[in-house]
């Protein structure tokens, strides 16, 4: 076919559509799959006032879906306009600026009644009696009367039957129910003072009383304890966000457990998330999420959620403040000592190995009564051990004969003050335990626990007056790979600010002239090596800009503080493992390595019984 009769024979007619065909059309973006109607008729309960909600699915709410709720009911006129598209009564004043409902573009129900069967029953708070509608494929029959209490009945039966296509792409009943699970979770908890029941396929999955925001986050995710979790509460200007979020050292493999919420309204932001992410990027490890229930507050007119038929978009009207105060909340809120905030023993992930016998003894160190100068200890214990300056550590020897437990020397009321307790031993030279007034017992990684206080120190120093140079008495020539001796040379200047002082040496030979005091006597060249490996690792740091080095500055300093930290299999006496113990307690963000890692763990008398089964 030539371009001419192509031109003579597609000749279209621009018509205008039928109701019943915009009407399906519609449908597609409002309501793609199950889960959007629950969200849906959820809002529309949540508008009407409901304090107690009940949902039941079947086959992952394909074949059906019911919400009943006792909110404020309709009237047979309102009923009959509410299958009707862009009919609500959310918009007194036609007022797209000041959004305060959940719903407003009135296409949810009409959208449901194009694509399956649907039937509502609706009764006000002082009618005689309930009124019902039916809706099949777009065509409804009349207002009837009906047996129903106060509030709203909503029925959705054999969803895209008049839709086939679109039925098509829906998974299985297993994934559908899922994700109608998590709609109804996050509006549980974006709601906790109204009572949600939820029931799939005759199963109880939850049954909600209206509790407090702990309670409901608790109830909603058992896995977590409240322990774990840190308070947030901020106000910048007109914006306010309040919330709960995890330590680092509890966390998962999914952002499943992460609940955003703007002006009541539970949204996935990519503006929330990347400010999350951004703020435990320092402390967590990577490819884990933290557990976080924000609530977001925003003036009215400045967020649009009018993006898109299924609400699920924003738009802020100053995106920067709000990634602001987000962030800086975050930081905040994470930059407490350790022994405030911590993984629960029942939310480790651990794979129990089989047993083998083993004697080993855990000698207490003996109680010393002077005064311990805590900076001091910083300052050289944890370096190499000096004739004269450093105490001798204890020695904690395996051997064939059992030895004595340990007694606990220290009364409650003297570490009362200490949320990490009183050290009692060092086991396997590598781990700190401790007891604290409420006998609990504390584990603490002592390589990760001063990995920790070693960044926090060099990060403080960066930022303040520069980070303290120790010059070498012997300049050391390094041998490295062409590639690393390329990239440390390119950034000797930036380097330089973090107290590595270098130069060319020839071929690939570095020659090393200075490093921080705090580093002590760490061994140089694997530390070159990991600070080549991580300026290589981003492609967009550029020698030339300090600044784009700047916001690698928590992983730089990292790599740094690992270098110098007191090693696993190193001896630590009493005074070297409390001075660490109130050290952590001090310094922010210590309750995770610089990798993101535990740094202490706590079990109380309960949980170890739980262990022998003794509760």
């Amino acid at each position: 076919m030539t371009q001419e009769n192509l031109k003579t024979t597609s000749n279209p007619v621009i018509r205008q559509l039928s109701e019943h065909t915009i009407n399906r059309i519609a449908a597609g973006e409002v309501i793609e799959r199950p889960a959007a109607v629950v969200k849906e008729l959820l809002e529309n309960a949540l508008d009407a006032g409901a304090d107690r909600i009940r949902v039941c699915l079947n086959n992952g709410g394909i074949d059906r879906i019911e919400v009943t709720d006792n909110g404020c009911g309709m009237t047979p006129d309102n009923l009959r306009l509410a299958i009707e598209r862009h009919c609500t009564s959310k918009l007194p004043k036609d007022d797209l600026v000041h959004i305060a409902t959940l719903g407003f573009r009135g296409e949810a129900l009409p959208s449901i009644g194009a694509a399956a069967r649907l039937e509502i029953t609706s009764r006000v708070m002082d009618g005689d009696q309930a009124w019902q509608i039916n809706v099949e494929g777009g065509k409804h029959s009349d207002v009837h009367p009906a047996a129903g209490l106060t509030g709203t009945r909503v029925l959705v039966e054999d969803l895209f039957f008049a839709t086939p296509a679109r039925r098509k792409f829906l998974k299985s009943a297993k994934v559908e129910v899922k994700r109608c699970e998590t709609v109804v979770q996050r509006l549980a908890i974006a709601r906790a003072g109204v009572a949600f029941y939820l029931q799939i396929d005759d199963k109880v999955i939850f049954d909600l009383p209206s509790q407090s925001q702990m309670d409901r986050i608790q109830a909603i995710f058992p896995d977590i304890h409240s322990e774990e979790l840190i308070s947030v509460n901020y106000n910048r200007e007109e914006l306010g966000l309040t919330g709960f979020i995890s330590a680092p050292s509890v966390n998962r493999a999914t952002a499943a457990h992460q609940i955003m919420i703007v002006n009541q309204r539970p949204v996935v932001d990519p503006v929330i998330q990347t400010a999350i992410r951004v703020a435990y990027r320092s402390v967590l490890e990577k490819g884990r999420y933290p557990v976080v229930v924000l609530f977001l507050t925003v003036p009215l007119d400045k967020v649009d959620i009018n993006v898109h038929p299924a609400k699920t978009e924003l738009r802020y009207a100053d995106e920067n403040a709000v990634r602001a105060l987000i962030i800086g909340s975050l930081q905040k809120s994470l930059a407490v000592g350790a022994g405030v905030a911590g993984v629960h023993p029942e939310s480790l992930d651990v794979t129990p190995r089989q047993y083998i016998p083993k004697t080993a003894s855990i000698i207490r160190p003996p109680a010393k009564n002077n005064h311990v100068n805590l900076a001091f200890m910083m300052e050289n214990y944890y370096g190499e051990n000096r004739e004269g300056t450093v105490p001798q550590p204890l020695v904690l020897q395996e051997t064939s004969q059992p030895v004595e437990a340990p007694v606990i020397s220290q009364t409650p009321s003297q570490i009362s003050d200490f949320p990490l307790g009183k050290a009692i031993a060092q086991i396997f030279k590598t781990y700190i335990l401790a007891i604290t007034a409420n006998q609990e017992l504390v584990m603490v990684d002592q390589h990760a626990a001063h990995e920790r206080l070693t960044h926090e120190l060099l990060r403080e120093q960066y930022l303040g007056n520069g980070i303290q140079v120790q010059a070498l008495l012997l300049p050391e020539i390094i041998e490295l790979l062409p590639r690393e001796a390329k990239c440390l040379l390119d950034f000797k200047d930036s380097l330089a600010n973090f107290g590595i002082e270098i130069e060319s040496f020839g071929g690939n030979a570095i020659l090393v002239r200075a490093i921080p005091q705090l580093l002590g006597t760490a061994s140089i060249q694997p530390l070159l090596k990991d600070l080549a490996e991580e300026l290589e690792s981003d492609e967009q740091t550029n020698p030339t800009e300090s600044e784009t080095l700047n916001g690698r500055l928590d992983a730089i300093i990292a790599r740094m503080a690992c270098h110098h930290s007191v090693r696993a299999g190193r001896s630590l006496n009493s005074d070297e493992m409390n001075a660490l113990l109130r050290q952590m307690e001090k310094t922010p963000r210590a309750g995770t390595c610089s990798h993101g890692r535990p740094t202490w763990l706590k079990w109380s008398k309960e949980d170890i019984e739980k262990l022998f089964h003794r509760s």
